[in-house]
């Protein structure tokens, strides 16, 4: 097992600053996961770590020792990325003994460990296929095979499950966490995709305009998310977040949001009295009722996604909001089918469950108690 650096390590093209300062450790045989949105600088810091790209400023490590002077061939890793990389005029076979051909292993023992590694992902028999006759996840999964038939010291893995189907996304993710699982091999996982990170990874981190926001179990970054863009970032649907007045009507201390009055948080929502904060809520944490209910934001349905067991309904409040001057957006999860479009609805919001956003930093002042 092998621990991976980055240790400040900056990267700029041009004006653009992909990577600033970043530093993070990846544990021995720890599952990770790199995360954040197009753009963010999460493909450049593997880039780098796999020696493709190197760094304007700062080092990699491998268990303490600066390896950003090695080829890529030289630092002992796997690598899986999103574009086809397999050679295309050799079959799924010779694609995956690529790694093992290199070491001038014993053919007899190259083909063996070949097939043992295919059917772990449930591709030794398409090993007489070439590129042209496998589909889009048998590619993905004959690259895992390749990446991991050498035993690498680290497991990098660039979106490997983006684009694929949704039966093998499921079949691969199961094969990844067995397969990291019994060979324990360090792994770092980039993806823009936040299902993928909570299911697969024992840590995230989040990167967002090149430098690192938060790093923690999934499920923390969920719960209490360091600011906004974590707080957005996580969750399907997405937190809504809420631009609100705070007032004060002598010791009392509410948030304005549309027609209605929340309980504000007293200590931390303080100095916003007379201005506004950002509220956070989680879609499930809004119930659909009456219109006239006591608290309920009136609202107008204006899309429903039925998803199976839940459904998503995308509401926009009846008038403005005094905080912008425009109307109220929400995202609400409901048990099973939701309300139809156009249905007048009144959003009830959990006051207990409120997260609390500074305004002008995005930083988190408060989050539910668990």
């Amino acid at each position: 097992m092998t621990k991976l650096t980055f240790e400040h390590v900056s990267k700029s093209f041009g004006p653009i600053d992909a990577l600033v300062g970043l530093n993070l450790t990846i544990e021995h045989g720890e599952f990770f996961a790199l995360v954040g949105s197009s753009g963010c600088g999460k493909s450049t810091a593997m880039r780098i770590a796999g020696g493709l790209e190197r760094p304007d400023f700062g080092d990699i490590l491998l268990d303490g020792a600066t390896v950003t002077h090695l080829k890529p061939r030289d630092r002992g890793l796997g690598m899986v990325t999103q574009q086809n990389a397999l050679v295309t005029h050799r079959t799924a076979e010779g694609n995956i003994s690529l790694p093992l051909e290199a070491r001038s292993i014993h053919h007899e023992s190259i083909s063996a460990r070949v097939r043992a590694e295919a059917e772990q992902f449930g591709v030794d028999h398409l090993l007489t296929r070439k590129r042209h006759e496998l589909s889009g996840g048998e590619v993905q999964a004959v690259q895992l095979a390749r990446a991991l038939v050498a035993r690498p010291r680290v497991l990098l893995l660039d979106e490997p499950l983006a684009r694929i189907d949704t039966e093998l996304r499921l079949r691969l993710r199961n094969d990844l966490v067995r397969i990291q699982r019994d060979y324990s091999v360090t792994t770092l996982l980039i993806t823009a995709d936040q299902e993928d990170a909570m299911v697969l990874a024992d840590r995230v981190a989040v990167l967002h305009d090149g430098r690192l926001q938060q790093v923690g179990a999934p499920m923390d970054l969920y719960r209490q998310p360091v600011n906004t863009v974590v707080a957005g970032f996580f969750g399907e649907p997405q937190m809504n977040l809420l631009d609100v007045q705070v007032s004060a009507a002598a010791a009392l201390r509410q948030y304005v949001l549309g027609d209605i009055r929340l309980p504000a948080h007293h200590g931390p929502a303080e100095r916003f009295v007379g201005g506004r904060a950002i509220l956070g809520i989680r879609p499930e944490n809004v119930r659909l009722g009456d219109v006239s209910a006591p608290r309920a934001l009136a609202c107008t349905v204006t899309r429903t996604e039925n998803r199976g067991s839940i459904s998503v309904a995308r509401l926009e409040s009846a008038g403005p909001d005094p905080a912008s001057g425009e109307s109220v957006s929400l995202s609400v999860s409901c048990r099973g089918v939701g309300p139809r479009t156009g249905d007048r609805v009144g959003a009830i919001i959990d006051a207990a469950q409120l997260h609390l956003f500074d305004p002008y930093t995005g930083a988190a002042l408060l989050h539910p108690i668990a």
